[in-house]
């Protein structure tokens, strides 16, 4: 699709004719514009650019051929955008998304934010940031400056102390019969096709659905990644670092799944619906995207009580605190030694009605094929707690 490489003295020229002819398409180029003088001053520039050991400036090609400018700083604290510019000819076909996400998964791996600035001027760009998850932290001159915090945060959460204490082979989520009734039935739904979980975190379900079809994945945490890679390896399951509502996987897939409330882990619901359409995405024709999710239990939770004690048993209590206008609930899991000291894990999610969740599908492109109550396609009742939702892309010709 396309590939970056390090700017050269013999790529000036190059440089400043794209990053012209990239704002020149925008219409942000003054009436008054000195284009001589410019050209000077940038190419003055970029020479020095290309030699300074604090930024990287970058040739992108597309088809082995030079298509637009990409500069980046990196830091102990951060990865900065410093500037992309795409020839208009290569604008709107994901390659622009396709870098940033990269960028994402670089600051997500070395466990920094990543930052940019962008002029108020132009819109369509602000516009791809909000969608890849960005938000203003500050202004400098003409320009916002947004921040990506979200690789920082999820390994804060999901930490190598936590991803070490998550399995739990043989027993609880990863009991065989617990795990049984969950890979036959996403072996079904994915009809031969390849599978891609979203979250895949440790390989609970990945793993053993290896053994029967292809399966990749998408995780965001690399404590929980390098976990995994102690049951397999890259070219058993290979996996790429980021964002589930953003990440693109290479190639298509029949299945794509999300188990064990996790598209909770977005905490908006601009987020979860773009999880949904970052499924699709990924998807064939006839294509299904499978949910795992628990169903809000609100009628717990009387009228002026801000929290619930969801489980309370020898060494652990689970206390839930809700924000009901923001459907927002966090989970404050005491875990108790023989000791005197508890240790306290906290995970917030953003809860999802069911009726809400399909609405989410359909503004995908989605229709729901069926919801059953567990895996093993129980009935869905108004007193299941959880349930097992299967939406599917209309076939090709449909």
């Amino acid at each position: 699709m396309y590939r970056i490489r390090p700017a050269s003295l013999a790529d000036v020229e190059f440089l400043a004719d794209v990053t012209l002819t990239a704002t020149r398409a925008q219409g942000r180029l003054a009436p008054d514009f000195d284009e001589p003088a410019w050209r000077e001053g940038f190419t003055t520039w970029t020479r020095e650019s290309i030699d300074d050991p604090a930024t990287d400036l970058y040739v992108v090609e597309v088809d082995d051929r030079p298509a637009g400018r990409l500069r980046v700083s990196r830091t102990p604290e951060a990865v900065e955008l410093n500037g992309i510019q795409l020839h208009p000819d290569i604008q709107n076909r994901g390659i622009g998304t396709a870098i940033i996400n990269a960028l994402q998964s670089e600051a997500t791996q070395r466990g920094v934010l990543l930052q940019l600035t962008v002029e108020r001027d132009n819109p369509n760009a602000r516009r791809l940031y909000d969608n890849l998850g960005f938000s203003k932290t500050g202004e400098a001159g003409a320009e916002d400056v947004l921040q990506w915090t979200k690789g920082v945060e999820q390994n804060r959460l999901w930490n190598a102390d936590v991803a070490t204490r998550y399995d739990t082979p043989g027993t609880g989520m990863f009991a065989a019969d617990v795990l049984r009734p969950t890979v036959d039935r996403l072996t079904e739904l994915a009809a031969g096709g390849r599978a891609l979980e979203f979250a895949i975190g440790t390989g609970r379900v990945a793993v053993p659905l290896s053994e029967h079809i292809p399966v990749s994945g998408i995780e965001l945490s690399t404590a929980m990644l390098d976990q995994l890679r102690t049951k397999a390896d890259e070219n058993t399951i290979p996996v790429a670092t980021g964002d589930m509502t953003t990440t693109r996987v290479p190639g298509e897939f029949t299945l794509v799944y999300l188990v064990f409330n996790t598209i909770g882990n977005l905490l908006t619901q601009e987020e979860q619906v773009a999880c949904f359409r970052n499924a699709a995405r990924h998807l064939s024709p006839g294509g299904r995207f499978v949910i795992e999710l628990w169903v809000p239990e609100l009628r717990r939770l009387p009228p002026g009580t801000p929290a619930t004690v969801g489980i309370a048993e020898p060494g652990y209590i689970l206390l839930d605190t809700y924000d009901v206008l923001q459907q927002h609930i966090v989970s404050h899991h005491f875990h108790f030694t023989d000791g005197t000291e508890a240790r306290l894990d906290r995970t917030p999610q953003r809860y999802i009605w069911p009726a809400e969740l399909d609405l989410m599908a359909q503004l995908a492109g989605f229709t729901r094929e069926s919801r059953h109550a567990d895996w093993s396609s129980s009935p869905f009742t108004a007193n299941s707690p959880s349930h097992v939702s299967v939406y599917r892309l209309a076939p090709e010709g449909e």
